[in-house]
């Protein structure tokens, strides 16, 4: 190679300029000797200017740094062309030839060892050929020759072995920079290094990436000129000049602006010193806590905002370390008072809830628990508490965060729930009580009277047929009266104790597959005499296919008279009734509806109680005992089905009643 060392490309370096302006002094200073006498002949110097000149565009225009490295060595051999044009220019000994010693200390300097040995061969031929053309020149010259070239072979060795020892200690320095360097990279710190004056001489990736800046462009300036800080400069210089007066640094939290906002830096600053005191460096490490001082807020606003909690965090020794404005509201403590100094037992009643409390949360069992916390003025308050535990980066428990919430009033309110619930059951029970009381006596009462009501039928019947004498026209509508009233009086004792022996589980039924046409048939034989002297059609639409009920005939045949009896009651004159049945999925669905007085909503869900009668019942003083529809629906609700009311899309009501299917 020409060059030795291949990093060493001088011509194509930023600062070819600097290290090239010495030599040039040199060459502009022989130029202008050039008109002293003994003086160069114009010719040779206007050729000696144009080559220079050519030489200096060779510089300024080869891509050198494209080219191989041999090619730099091109410009310093082309000089020694200048050299021999100025001697040639000259007369006799011109004394130009020590100026051959410039190309060969710039080889020497800047490039390898074949360069310089090539540069030493052309600069004795500088030397030689004037001798070797001139006899007497020859005698008189050849020892300054024979010297200058052995000069130049010591000058050249002497600044290659100063080259060589300047790049190895460049190298090394180099090594070590890029040793640092990586380093700093590589640690997990914002580490920045400031000189004495302020400038940053290191920024590493860490810092690069908190920053958003590339260290390229932060290096070398001052820092205060950056923008990081939101110090302004003048409080920024005056910080940094009372860390160099002082010599100390404390640790301190910073923020930086960065692009999209703001990243807060924990700093802790060393300071390098020379022999006499004097700062030289600041070494700033810093830590980015963006994230935990905005979740230590959070946590902050959480715990201020939990004024119904008492928020209490211990660590694994149990000492207080969390303390919030619910635990102050609640117990009375400060949280200055306890924090670091108090441990969870001081609050507790008993002093081994603590432990109660820690061991299910250890074993992951999150579930609130009942204790009781002591206040400061000695008081207690029972409160449901939650524990968590808090776990490091191992896993292990580190401490426990107990979350409590006052329970007394709702003590109190399960308390007053309690005694008004067993209020209300024995109030159930005396009412259960007064029914058998009063279902008892409705029974006895309607046993008892349904003899004597019994025969004075029987007797008012003979009389009105005439067996006990003849009856005069008065007084048979006095007894027609008597007998109306009467079998009113045995439908109500009837209907009291069916209802009775349903209620008392008396009455049976007789479950068995019923053809529902059959039901119908014997209901409509029932209700003939009604159905004359009222003026009402019924429809009767049953489908052609039977229709099979699970239940007891006796009972359904008593469900459809009442619910038609009541669409006959409650329809004037002129209307009409309709009982239709059909299937509905499993069940067989009997709707009875009729254009009558209907019902107002607000009482379509109370007309199956018991005695219930409609207002419009009341207003038109239609008779009723108000218990038929109260014992069908018993009936209905005894053999498994449903029965409800709703009004009729034009007037009047539809009772529809589901009962089960039993297929043939």
């Amino acid at each position: 190679m020409v060059y030795g060392d291949a990093e060493l490309r001088t011509l194509s370096a930023p600062d070819r300029w600097l290290r090239i302006m010495p030599f040039a002094l040199v060459t502009l200073l022989a130029f202008a000797v050039a008109w002293l006498p003994p003086r160069v002949s114009p010719v040779a110097l206007v050729a000696a200017a144009g080559l220079l000149a050519v030489l200096v565009l060779m510089v300024v225009l080869t891509p050198f740094r494209r080219l191989p490295a041999f090619y730099e060595a091109l410009p310093p051999l082309g000089f020694f062309g200048v050299v021999l044009l100025l001697n040639a220019g000259v007369d006799g000994p011109a004394g130009y030839a020590p100026l051959a010693l410039l190309p060969v200390l710039w080889l020497a300097l800047y490039a390898g060892r074949l360069a310089t040995a090539i540069g030493v061969a052309v600069m004795t031929l500088v030397f030689l050929v004037p001798a070797l053309l001139d006899e007497e020149l020859r005698r008189a010259e050849w020892r300054r020759g024979l010297l200058v070239g052995a000069a130049g072979v010591l000058m050249a060795t002497a600044a290659k072995s100063w080259t060589n020892r300047s790049r190895a200690a460049t190298r090394e320095a180099r090594r070590e920079r890029d040793f640092n360097q990586a380093i700093l990279d590589s640690s997990g710190f914002l580490v920045m290094v400031v000189d004495a004056s302020g400038r940053v001489t290191a920024f590493n990736r860490r810092c690069e990436e908190a920053s958003g800046r590339p260290a390229a462009d932060v290096v070398g300036r001052l820092y205060h000129t950056l923008g990081l800080s939101t110090m302004d400069s003048a409080a920024l210089l005056a910080a940094m000049a009372g860390v160099a007066e002082t010599g100390e640094a404390p640790p301190a939290e910073r923020d930086w602006i960065v692009p999209g906002g703001r990243r807060r830096i924990a700093w802790s600053t060393a300071l390098l010193k020379d022999d006499d005191g004097r700062l030289l460096h600041m070494i700033c490490t810093g830590i980015d806590v963006t994230e935990q001082r905005r979740t230590e807020r959070l946590f902050a606003d959480v715990l201020a905002a939990a004024t119904e909690q008492a928020i209490i965090g211990v660590d694994r020794r149990g000492v207080v370390t969390v303390f919030n404005a619910g635990a102050e509201r609640l117990l009375g403590y400060r949280a200055e008072d306890v924090v670091g100094s108090a441990g969870l037992a001081r609050f507790h009643a008993a002093p081994d809830d603590p432990e109660t409390l820690f061991a299910p949360a250890r074993a992951g069992d999150s579930a609130a628990r009942e204790c009781v916390y002591l206040r400061r003025d000695g008081s207690q308050v029972p409160v449901a508490v939650t524990v968590s535990v808090i776990r490091d980066e191992a896993g292990e428990a580190s401490g426990y965060l107990s979350v409590a919430r006052d329970v007394t009033r709702e003590r109190r309110t399960v308390e007053a729930m309690r005694h008004a619930l067993q209020r209300e059951r024995d109030a159930a029970d005396r009412l259960r009580e007064l029914d058998k009381v009063r279902a008892d006596l409705v029974a006895t009462v309607s046993h008892e009277l349904r003899t004597p009501l019994t025969s004075i039928l029987g007797n008012v019947e003979v009389i009105v047929d005439g067996d006990a004498g003849e009856v005069a026209p008065p007084q048979a509508r006095l007894l027609g009266a008597v007998e109306r009233n009467a079998r009113r009086l045995l439908a109500l004792i009837e209907d009291l104790l069916m209802l009775s022996r349903i209620e008392a589980g008396a009455v049976k039924i007789n479950a068995s597959p019923v053809q529902l046409r059959a039901v119908v048939a014997g209901a409509l034989e029932a209700l003939q005499a009604v159905r004359g002297q009222r003026e009402v059609r019924l429809d009767v639409d049953l489908p052609e296919e039977p229709l099979v009920v699970h239940g007891d005939r006796d009972q359904l045949e008593r469900v459809i008279i009442n619910l038609l009896d009541n669409a006959l009651k409650f329809t004037p004159s002129g209307g009409s009734a309709r009982l239709s049945a059909g299937l509905d999925g499993e069940q067989v669905r009997l709707t009875v509806a009729d254009t009558g007085m209907g019902i107002p909503e607000d009482e379509i869900e109370q007309i199956f109680e018991q005695f219930f009668r409609s207002s419009r019942s009341h207003e038109r003083q239609s008779q009723g005992t108000g218990l038929g529809l109260a014992i069908t629906k018993s009936i209905v609700e005894r053999h498994g089905g449903r029965i409800w009311a709703a009004p009729a899309a034009g007037r009047g009501t539809v009772v529809t009643c589901l009962l089960p299917h039993r297929p043939n």
